[in-house]
């Protein structure tokens, strides 16, 4: 995201890169996709792919862009490590999953957590949200219903036609809430050696990730599956010091342990 900055406004590198992603993704899993399959598919599950390509995808990803733009890689994982609470939260009410009040009161401590990430003080308030911070939790509660939503899908359609399915749609609705953001994109851009890394990386892990997650949350507990990505916290400390050298500091350091403990207590208990 980072690197595509220097040439795309945000809406417009998501789409793009998804445009690039869904090439990909066709030709390694053209011969699993069964086109009558996917003309034939029930209502509901267009609906539902639908909402996962819009809402759960092109807008949440155009959320965590924003992110990343104005925040630490860090924080931004750490409020993102909240997403099992939203997704047992959409579980509650779309796959009658019984009230826990046990995982409730883990959220609530988890967005103190986050509370305290984001104003980087022990004593939160929220008017000191910075903008990163908000768009990064706007994309943690719109990316949780990508992971519900694959858990209502019928077995009518298989992983690689879900995958080339959604990002379809979240091009064409990402590229159509570009057009309505007043966003362009000049040729100049693709001359620029950052964009062009970015866009390989950008494509490449929109075709292969994708395709994993999608293929993860069929076998997966909803809120397990997120449980596990909590990993990119390390991840993002790592990068983010390697590569921007960026750094953590006591307040954050002390919320990014509230919410990542907080979800693996979580996952400590009876599912």
């Amino acid at each position: 995201s980072r690197l595509l900055n220097e040439g795309f406004p945000a809406m417009t590198q998501v789409y793009i890169r998804v445009v690039l992603g869904t090439i990909l993704a066709y030709l390694l899993f053209r011969r699993q996709i069964r086109w009558k399959q996917i003309v034939s598919m029930p209502k509901r599950d267009l609906w539902i792919l639908l909402s996962m390509g819009t809402i759960g995808f092109s807008v949440a990803v155009y959320f965590v862009t924003i992110g990343v733009l104005n925040a630490k890689l860090i924080n931004v994982a750490i409020i993102f490590s909240s997403v099992p609470f939203f997704s047992y939260l959409y579980a509650y009410f779309f796959l009658k999953k019984s009230f826990d009040i046990n995982l409730t009161g883990l959220l609530m401590v988890s967005l103190l957590g986050i509370a305290i990430v984001s104003t980087k003080s022990l004593l939160p308030q929220f008017a000191f949200f910075g903008i990163g911070e908000w768009f990064t939790l706007l994309a943690t509660a719109t990316m949780a219903w990508f992971y519900v939503g694959r858990k209502l899908l019928t077995p009518h359609l298989n992983t690689s036609e879900i995958t080339i399915v959604v990002m379809v749609i979240a091009a064409a609705s990402g590229f159509l809430l570009a057009g309505l953001r007043g966003e362009t994109f000049s040729l100049s851009a693709f001359t620029n050696p950052n964009v062009l890394l970015g866009l390989a990386i950008g494509g490449s892990m929109n075709a292969l990730v994708n395709y994993i997650e999608i293929f993860a949350f069929k076998h997966l507990d909803v809120v397990v599956g997120s449980q596990i990505l909590l990993l990119d916290t390390i991840f993002a400390l790592i990068f983010g010091y390697l590569i921007y050298a960026e750094t953590i500091t006591p307040p954050e350091l002390i919320g990014g342990a509230i919410v990542v403990g907080s979800v693996y207590i979580a996952n400590r208990l009876p599912q």
